[in-house]
Protein backbone atom coordinates (compact mmCIF):
# COMPACT_ATOMS: atom_id res chain seq x y z
CA UNK A 1 0.00 0.00 0.00
CA UNK A 2 2.70 2.17 0.86
CA UNK A 3 4.71 1.45 -2.09
CA UNK A 4 1.18 2.10 -4.12
CA UNK A 5 1.08 6.03 -2.68
CA UNK A 6 4.43 6.92 -2.99
CA UNK A 7 4.44 5.83 -6.99
CA UNK A 8 1.68 7.83 -7.31
CA UNK A 9 3.02 11.08 -5.46
CA UNK A 10 6.25 10.32 -7.89
CA UNK A 11 3.70 10.23 -11.01
CA UNK A 12 2.50 13.76 -9.58
CA UNK A 13 6.58 15.24 -9.57
CA UNK A 14 7.78 13.86 -12.38
CA UNK A 15 4.85 15.09 -14.78
CA UNK A 16 4.54 18.58 -12.68
CA UNK A 17 8.52 18.29 -13.52
CA UNK A 18 8.79 17.83 -17.17
CA UNK A 19 5.13 20.29 -17.95
CA UNK A 20 7.02 23.46 -19.84
CA UNK A 21 10.41 24.49 -20.61
CA UNK A 22 11.02 25.43 -16.99
CA UNK A 23 10.25 22.07 -15.68
CA UNK A 24 13.07 20.58 -17.65
CA UNK A 25 15.58 22.24 -15.62
CA UNK A 26 14.33 20.65 -12.47
CA UNK A 27 16.55 18.44 -10.94
CA UNK A 28 16.32 14.72 -9.94
CA UNK A 29 17.82 15.79 -6.98
CA UNK A 30 15.02 18.55 -5.91
CA UNK A 31 12.34 16.14 -6.74
CA UNK A 32 13.00 13.50 -4.82
CA UNK A 33 14.04 16.10 -2.22
CA UNK A 34 9.80 17.21 -3.05
CA UNK A 35 8.74 13.33 -2.72
CA UNK A 36 10.31 12.59 0.40
CA UNK A 37 8.87 16.36 1.97
CA UNK A 38 5.42 15.27 0.66
CA UNK A 39 5.52 12.03 1.68
CA UNK A 40 7.26 12.70 5.46
CA UNK A 41 3.88 15.40 5.51
CA UNK A 42 1.63 12.44 4.72
CA UNK A 43 3.02 10.40 7.68
CA UNK A 44 4.82 7.49 5.25
CA UNK A 45 8.14 8.90 6.39
CA UNK A 46 8.96 8.38 9.80
CA UNK A 47 11.20 11.44 11.38
CA UNK A 48 13.73 9.76 13.81
CA UNK A 49 15.19 12.54 15.44
CA UNK A 50 16.67 15.01 13.34
CA UNK A 51 18.47 12.63 9.95
CA UNK A 52 14.19 11.87 9.04
CA UNK A 53 15.62 8.35 7.65
CA UNK A 54 12.59 7.11 5.38
CA UNK A 55 10.93 3.67 6.12
CA UNK A 56 12.60 0.51 4.21
CA UNK A 57 10.00 0.72 2.29
CA UNK A 58 9.97 4.31 1.28
CA UNK A 59 13.62 4.14 0.47
CA UNK A 60 13.18 0.99 -1.89
CA UNK A 61 10.81 2.57 -4.06
CA UNK A 62 12.87 6.03 -4.08
CA UNK A 63 16.06 3.74 -5.16
CA UNK A 64 14.07 2.21 -8.17
CA UNK A 65 13.50 5.70 -9.33
CA UNK A 66 15.99 7.86 -8.56
CA UNK A 67 18.77 6.50 -11.07
CA UNK A 68 16.58 6.50 -14.30
CA UNK A 69 15.09 9.59 -13.39
CA UNK A 70 19.12 11.32 -12.92
CA UNK A 71 20.16 10.15 -16.74
CA UNK A 72 16.87 12.13 -17.82
CA UNK A 73 17.27 15.18 -15.92
CA UNK A 74 20.80 16.16 -17.43
CA UNK A 75 18.76 15.67 -20.74
CA UNK A 76 16.76 18.37 -22.88
CA UNK A 77 14.87 15.78 -25.29
CA UNK A 78 11.82 14.17 -23.76
CA UNK A 79 12.15 11.04 -26.06
CA UNK A 80 15.14 10.13 -23.26
CA UNK A 81 12.39 9.79 -20.59
CA UNK A 82 13.42 6.48 -19.04
CA UNK A 83 11.02 3.34 -18.95
CA UNK A 84 10.77 3.55 -15.01
CA UNK A 85 8.91 0.36 -13.66
CA UNK A 86 5.55 0.32 -13.08
CA UNK A 87 5.07 4.18 -13.83
CA UNK A 88 2.59 4.98 -16.61
CA UNK A 89 3.78 8.52 -17.74
CA UNK A 90 1.35 10.92 -19.59
CA UNK A 91 3.91 12.45 -22.12
CA UNK A 92 3.91 13.98 -25.30
CA UNK A 93 3.97 11.13 -27.71
CA UNK A 94 5.38 12.15 -31.74
CA UNK A 95 2.42 11.02 -34.04
CA UNK A 96 3.98 11.26 -37.63
CA UNK A 97 1.56 11.35 -40.31
CA UNK A 98 2.17 10.97 -44.40
CA UNK A 99 0.05 10.68 -47.25
CA UNK A 100 1.65 8.58 -49.82
CA UNK A 101 5.06 6.94 -50.21
CA UNK A 102 6.32 7.14 -53.93
CA UNK A 103 8.35 9.18 -55.64
CA UNK A 104 6.65 11.70 -57.73
CA UNK A 105 8.67 15.51 -58.19
CA UNK A 106 7.48 18.52 -56.85
CA UNK A 107 4.76 16.46 -55.40
CA UNK A 108 5.58 16.87 -51.40
CA UNK A 109 2.80 14.65 -50.11
CA UNK A 110 4.64 11.61 -52.10
CA UNK A 111 7.39 11.11 -49.80
CA UNK A 112 9.87 8.86 -51.56
CA UNK A 113 10.37 5.86 -50.65
CA UNK A 114 14.14 6.11 -49.86
CA UNK A 115 13.80 9.03 -47.72
CA UNK A 116 10.65 6.86 -45.92
CA UNK A 117 12.60 3.97 -45.10
CA UNK A 118 15.52 5.98 -44.21
CA UNK A 119 12.99 7.56 -41.55
CA UNK A 120 12.07 3.92 -40.41
CA UNK A 121 15.46 2.67 -40.06
CA UNK A 122 16.29 5.70 -37.84
CA UNK A 123 13.46 4.99 -35.52
CA UNK A 124 14.15 1.18 -35.81
CA UNK A 125 17.91 1.71 -34.88
CA UNK A 126 16.96 4.11 -32.11
CA UNK A 127 14.64 2.25 -30.05
CA UNK A 128 11.05 3.62 -30.74
CA UNK A 129 8.20 1.02 -30.79
CA UNK A 130 4.98 1.93 -32.84
CA UNK A 131 1.81 2.16 -31.12
CA UNK A 132 -1.58 2.13 -32.02
CA UNK A 133 -3.86 4.78 -31.96
CA UNK A 134 -6.02 2.82 -29.32
CA UNK A 135 -3.07 2.02 -26.82
CA UNK A 136 -2.13 5.93 -27.07
CA UNK A 137 -6.09 6.59 -26.38
CA UNK A 138 -5.36 4.21 -23.28
CA UNK A 139 -2.37 5.54 -22.38
CA UNK A 140 -3.80 8.82 -22.70
CA UNK A 141 -7.15 8.89 -20.90
CA UNK A 142 -7.36 5.33 -19.35
CA UNK A 143 -3.96 4.95 -17.38
CA UNK A 144 -2.53 2.29 -19.58
CA UNK A 145 1.35 2.16 -19.69
CA UNK A 146 3.13 2.35 -22.74
CA UNK A 147 7.00 1.13 -24.51
CA UNK A 148 9.96 3.73 -23.52
CA UNK A 149 10.05 5.40 -27.03
CA UNK A 150 6.45 4.93 -28.19
CA UNK A 151 5.31 7.19 -31.56
CA UNK A 152 2.55 5.96 -34.01
CA UNK A 153 3.02 6.16 -37.84
CA UNK A 154 -0.58 7.90 -39.52
CA UNK A 155 -1.27 7.32 -43.51
CA UNK A 156 -4.16 10.41 -44.57
CA UNK A 157 -6.81 9.41 -47.19
CA UNK A 158 -6.24 5.79 -48.11
CA UNK A 159 -3.41 5.60 -51.21
CA UNK A 160 -2.17 1.88 -52.58
CA UNK A 161 1.25 2.67 -52.14
CA UNK A 162 0.19 2.62 -47.74
CA UNK A 163 -0.18 -1.28 -49.11
CA UNK A 164 2.51 -1.93 -52.02
CA UNK A 165 5.61 -0.03 -50.38
CA UNK A 166 5.13 1.17 -46.72
CA UNK A 167 3.19 -1.91 -45.39
CA UNK A 168 6.46 -4.37 -46.24
CA UNK A 169 8.99 -1.62 -44.81
CA UNK A 170 6.95 -1.55 -41.60
CA UNK A 171 6.47 -5.08 -41.00
CA UNK A 172 10.10 -5.79 -42.05
CA UNK A 173 11.26 -3.34 -38.93
CA UNK A 174 8.15 -4.50 -36.39
CA UNK A 175 6.27 -1.22 -37.01
CA UNK A 176 2.32 -0.65 -37.57
CA UNK A 177 0.36 2.36 -38.47
CA UNK A 178 -3.12 4.02 -39.11
CA UNK A 179 -4.59 4.35 -42.02
CA UNK A 180 -6.98 7.54 -42.03
CA UNK A 181 -9.42 6.47 -44.98
CA UNK A 182 -11.44 8.50 -47.32
CA UNK A 183 -14.79 5.43 -47.53
CA UNK A 184 -15.84 6.91 -50.63
CA UNK A 185 -11.72 6.42 -52.31
CA UNK A 186 -11.82 2.69 -51.39
CA UNK A 187 -11.73 0.59 -54.67
CA UNK A 188 -10.27 3.62 -56.29
CA UNK A 189 -7.77 4.04 -59.01
CA UNK A 190 -4.77 4.26 -56.87
CA UNK A 191 -6.38 3.82 -53.20
CA UNK A 192 -6.72 1.14 -50.97
CA UNK A 193 -9.17 -2.09 -51.64
CA UNK A 194 -11.20 -3.47 -49.17
CA UNK A 195 -9.50 -6.61 -49.48
CA UNK A 196 -5.96 -4.50 -49.00
CA UNK A 197 -7.56 -3.06 -46.19
CA UNK A 198 -8.34 -6.22 -44.42
CA UNK A 199 -5.09 -7.23 -44.70
CA UNK A 200 -3.73 -4.00 -42.94
CA UNK A 201 -6.26 -4.83 -39.92
CA UNK A 202 -5.27 -8.50 -39.92
CA UNK A 203 -1.47 -7.54 -39.26
CA UNK A 204 -2.36 -5.08 -36.38
CA UNK A 205 -2.69 -1.77 -38.62
CA UNK A 206 -5.76 0.46 -37.25
CA UNK A 207 -8.14 1.54 -40.32
CA UNK A 208 -9.99 5.00 -39.18
CA UNK A 209 -12.21 7.65 -40.62
CA UNK A 210 -11.16 10.48 -42.93
CA UNK A 211 -14.73 11.23 -44.11
CA UNK A 212 -16.39 10.23 -46.64
CA UNK A 213 -15.32 12.54 -49.73
CA UNK A 214 -13.01 14.31 -47.99
CA UNK A 215 -14.64 18.01 -47.90
CA UNK A 216 -13.60 21.41 -46.00
CA UNK A 217 -15.95 19.87 -43.25
CA UNK A 218 -16.34 24.16 -41.88
CA UNK A 219 -17.54 24.79 -45.32
CA UNK A 220 -20.85 22.28 -46.06
CA UNK A 221 -24.15 22.10 -43.89
CA UNK A 222 -25.10 20.55 -41.04
CA UNK A 223 -26.58 17.56 -42.72
CA UNK A 224 -23.62 16.71 -45.21
CA UNK A 225 -21.74 16.97 -42.47
CA UNK A 226 -22.85 14.75 -40.51
CA UNK A 227 -23.73 12.09 -43.39
CA UNK A 228 -19.38 12.52 -43.53
CA UNK A 229 -19.34 11.66 -40.44
CA UNK A 230 -21.41 9.01 -39.97
CA UNK A 231 -21.84 6.98 -43.00
CA UNK A 232 -18.10 6.68 -43.40
CA UNK A 233 -17.42 5.12 -39.76
CA UNK A 234 -20.59 3.30 -40.38
CA UNK A 235 -19.41 1.58 -43.65
CA UNK A 236 -15.79 0.81 -42.15
CA UNK A 237 -17.13 -0.70 -39.23
CA UNK A 238 -19.56 -2.87 -41.00
CA UNK A 239 -17.03 -3.99 -43.97
CA UNK A 240 -13.78 -4.32 -41.50
CA UNK A 241 -15.84 -5.80 -38.23
CA UNK A 242 -14.31 -3.22 -35.92
CA UNK A 243 -15.21 -0.03 -33.91
CA UNK A 244 -14.10 3.17 -35.85
CA UNK A 245 -13.12 5.23 -32.92
CA UNK A 246 -10.74 7.92 -34.78
CA UNK A 247 -10.75 10.61 -37.32
CA UNK A 248 -7.99 12.75 -39.05
CA UNK A 249 -9.86 16.17 -40.07
CA UNK A 250 -9.70 16.23 -44.20
CA UNK A 251 -7.50 19.13 -45.25
CA UNK A 252 -6.94 19.82 -40.97
CA UNK A 253 -10.06 21.70 -41.36
CA UNK A 254 -12.74 22.01 -38.45
CA UNK A 255 -14.41 24.71 -36.41
CA UNK A 256 -16.56 24.40 -32.89
CA UNK A 257 -19.34 23.04 -35.07
CA UNK A 258 -17.47 20.47 -36.07
CA UNK A 259 -15.76 19.30 -33.42
CA UNK A 260 -19.34 19.02 -31.52
CA UNK A 261 -20.18 16.91 -34.53
CA UNK A 262 -17.50 14.51 -34.25
CA UNK A 263 -18.28 14.45 -30.58
CA UNK A 264 -21.60 13.68 -31.39
CA UNK A 265 -20.41 10.92 -34.06
CA UNK A 266 -18.88 8.98 -31.70
CA UNK A 267 -15.54 9.51 -32.15
CA UNK A 268 -13.04 9.40 -29.01
CA UNK A 269 -10.24 11.51 -30.44
CA UNK A 270 -9.16 13.27 -33.82
CA UNK A 271 -6.28 14.75 -34.91
CA UNK A 272 -5.19 17.81 -36.52
CA UNK A 273 -2.28 18.99 -39.53
CA UNK A 274 -1.51 21.58 -36.67
CA UNK A 275 2.51 20.84 -35.10
CA UNK A 276 3.59 19.16 -32.63
CA UNK A 277 3.53 16.13 -30.38
CA UNK A 278 0.29 14.26 -29.20
CA UNK A 279 -0.46 16.32 -25.95
CA UNK A 280 -2.67 14.12 -22.93
CA UNK A 281 -3.39 17.73 -21.69
CA UNK A 282 -4.64 19.13 -24.80
CA UNK A 283 -8.60 18.51 -26.08
CA UNK A 284 -8.87 15.16 -27.16
CA UNK A 285 -10.52 15.85 -30.46
CA UNK A 286 -7.44 18.82 -31.25
CA UNK A 287 -4.42 16.14 -31.42
CA UNK A 288 -1.53 17.42 -33.25
CA UNK A 289 0.81 15.25 -35.35
CA UNK A 290 4.41 16.00 -36.94
CA UNK A 291 4.11 16.56 -40.82
CA UNK A 292 6.25 14.49 -42.62
CA UNK A 293 6.79 15.58 -46.73
CA UNK A 294 9.12 14.77 -49.50
CA UNK A 295 12.49 15.93 -49.09
CA UNK A 296 12.86 17.18 -45.53
CA UNK A 297 15.68 15.67 -44.76
CA UNK A 298 17.16 13.38 -42.29
CA UNK A 299 17.98 16.14 -40.18
CA UNK A 300 14.56 17.74 -39.91
CA UNK A 301 12.93 14.59 -39.63
CA UNK A 302 14.96 13.73 -36.32
CA UNK A 303 14.93 17.41 -34.81
CA UNK A 304 11.02 16.76 -34.69
CA UNK A 305 11.33 13.53 -32.76
CA UNK A 306 13.54 15.70 -30.68
CA UNK A 307 11.47 18.88 -29.34
CA UNK A 308 7.58 18.02 -28.47
CA UNK A 309 6.98 21.55 -29.44
CA UNK A 310 9.43 21.81 -32.24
Amino acid sequence: MVNKIVRILIVIFLVMGIDGCKGLETSSQSSVEALTSTATRQGLINQTGSDQEPKPAIDSVLKEYREPWNKFSNSQNLSDLPDLPDLHMRQPIPILYYHSVMLEAENEVRMPPDQFEAQMNFLRDNGYQSITLNQLYRAFYQGASLPPKPFVITFDDGYLDNYTTAFPILRRDGFTATVFMVSSYIGGENFLSWPQLKELVANGWEIEGHTDTHPYLSKIDGISLLHELKSSKELLEHRLGKTVDFLAYPNGDFDSTVLQAVKDTGYLMAFTTERGWANPNSDAWQIQRIYCYANMGQNEFSRRLQNWNY
